[in-house]
């Protein structure tokens, strides 16, 4: 039997954990090359989970929204369509004004510019809104009255007010 001498012992152990130490580590390698397509392919699963999960919620949240979408766009095309309703009126009634007033200065053959003014101020919402026609050309007549002079006008008290209002701010 061969016998050890106690201070070889250390050599013998230290050998044998090393080979030990090698040989996890080359299992280790191993391992981890070998579950290398194991990890991608539970990535890959896991990513494409998600991605159900995600379109599963996002179409959940379209079921749930769609009806208030639906909601929404009826009673915004209600909406449109008083506000389109309201504009036809004012249309139509400025229209009438203007045609009346037109009319008016027209049959007095002179305007004071308080009333070229007021005039000015019932055409510009006519025609911003899409009048014209009969309006215009009202419009046209009315300004190509004769001005007639007057003292204290409305326009002159409002450009003085004006003034004074700059004036103190």
């Amino acid at each position: 039997m061969h016998k050890f001498k106690e201070g070889n012992l250390w050599l013998l152990t230290s050998t044998f954990d090393q080979r030990l130490t090698e040989i996890s580590v080359i299992v280790g390698i191993i391992g981890a090359i070998s579950a290398l397509p194991i990890f991608k392919s539970i990535g890959n699963w896991s990513r494409q989970r998600r991605k159900r999960k995600d379109e599963h919620l996002i179409k959940a949240i379209e079921q749930a929204t769609q009806p208030l979408i639906d909601v929404y766009k009826r009673e915004h095309q209600v909406l449109v369509d008083k506000v389109k309703q309201q504009d036809e009126a004012s249309l139509s009634v400025l229209h009438d004004r203007v045609y009346q007033e037109g009319r008016h200065l027209l049959h007095q053959v002179w305007a004071t510019v308080d009333d070229i003014d007021n005039y000015i101020h019932l055409y510009d919402p006519y025609h911003n809104l899409g009048g014209n026609g009969t309006g215009e050309a009202m419009y046209r007549r009315v300004m190509d009255l004769p001005i007639k002079q007057q003292q204290g006008t409305l326009v002159d008290e409002a450009v003085q007010m004006h003034k004074e209002r700059d004036e103190n701010n």
